[in-house]
């Protein structure tokens, strides 16, 4: 088997979070693989699927009418006013608010993408900041966050913004999860916003009473359409408001013209920070590889860590599997040395890439 034999590589992965981009990602994937298959194409196609990084990746698709918002720049975990605030204090009032400066400015279609929320409050603080009145039992306005969430009695939609009656929203997805119950929002997502174990069902409850309580104000109950439980539920808000939730992987691949640079590749290569249960769940690697199976291309994973109880649904996906990161590293050293080991990680993964191409398997690679 010589190298020659792969001629065209693609290199599609997410950002990886909090250490690298998906173009500084991507690029250091490439420089590894080069290492071993010097003479190859390499074709960088730096991904998002509606988490960190999206706004950079698709902002130069957008027409002149069109705004995209990235909910992990407003209400995310690495924004200073979330991150000080334990899960309870933290809302989506920003997001409300970049809504409101942007129809200001004459913007109608949105663009929101939802990955990499911090809050959990079922998208509340936004709808407060566009006019939703929400009152506790003695009438006073509640708080515009999860705590408030909690307290919430009656709504009133009133005063609603009437520009949003003119506005379209698309809504980007990472996840296509339900509002409630143990495949939602909650239940899937609120241990690694901050949530304890014992008290996910008293905020799964709460926030399917405020869904009740929408049902009867809106008149539309969206809580039951995939990817309503995305970024703590605010895509479930912004359904409220006539939102659309479609794959943010998917949207992403289909502007980026992923399927045409699949032409003619022997591999495509994508990844992101950490691979487990989640990916599964609508995350761009699996929507990667997806497409390469559909286009007769072999996909490998290559992420910064890989959960070992995930091998068996991710390899259903994947042609082969690696993590950057060795098992014994801690998180923070990882990322400190993110670049260097996916560089190394990328070279070992060329090497068997050339093995599978000849159907032949080596221990210890």
């Amino acid at each position: 088997m010589t190298a020659a034999e792969i001629s065209r590589v693609v290199i599609a992965p997410d950002a990886f979070k909090d250490s690298l981009t998906a173009e500084q990602a991507s690029k250091a994937i490439a420089k590894g693989i080069l290492n071993i298959l010097p003479d190859a194409a390499v074709i960088l196609c730096p991904l998002a699927d509606g988490g960190e990084g999206t706004k950079t990746i698709l902002n130069h698709t957008l027409e002149d009418d069109q705004v995209l918002i990235e909910s992990a720049e407003l209400i995310g975990m690495n924004v200073s006013e979330m991150n000080s605030k334990q899960v309870w204090q933290r809302g989506s009032s920003a997001m409300g608010e970049a809504i409101l400066h942007a129809m200001d400015d004459g913007k109608r279609r949105f663009l929101i993408a939802l990955g990499g929320s911090a809050t959990n409050d079922a998208g509340l603080g936004m709808l407060m900041k566009l006019g939703l009145k929400a009152v506790d039992h003695d009438g006073l306005e509640v708080e515009p966050t999860l705590t408030g969430l909690l307290k919430l009695h009656q709504i009133d939609i009133s005063n609603m913004d009437a520009r949003l009656s003119q506005c379209s929203f698309t809504i980007l997805a990472d996840v296509m999860s339900p509002l409630c119950g143990k495949e939602g929002a909650t239940r899937l997502y609120g241990p690694q916003k901050g949530l304890e174990t014992s008290e996910l069902g008293r905020v799964d409850h709460a926030i399917a009473g405020f869904s009740n309580m929408c049902s009867d104000a809106f008149d539309s109950d969206p809580s039951l359409k995939n990817g309503s439980g995305a970024a703590g539920g605010l895509a479930y808000a912004l359904m409220l408001l006539g939102g659309e939730a479609i794959s943010g992987a998917d949207y992403a691949i289909h502007v980026s013209g992923l399927k045409d640079q699949l032409m003619g590749a022997d591999w495509i290569v994508t990844g992101e920070g950490r691979s487990d249960a989640q990916t599964m769940k609508g995350k761009l690697p699996c929507r990667v590889a997806l497409l390469a199976k559909e286009s007769g291309i072999k996909a490998a994973l290559l992420s910064g860590c890989i959960e070992k109880e995930a091998y068996p649904d991710l390899e259903s996906c994947f042609e082969l599997m690696m993590a950057a990161a060795p098992d014994l590293m801690s998180r923070e050293a990882a990322m400190q040395q993110a670049e260097i080991l996916l560089i190394q990680a990328a070279s070992r993964l060329a090497e068997r890439m050339c093995l599978k191409q000849n159907n032949v398997e080596r221990i210890g690679l």
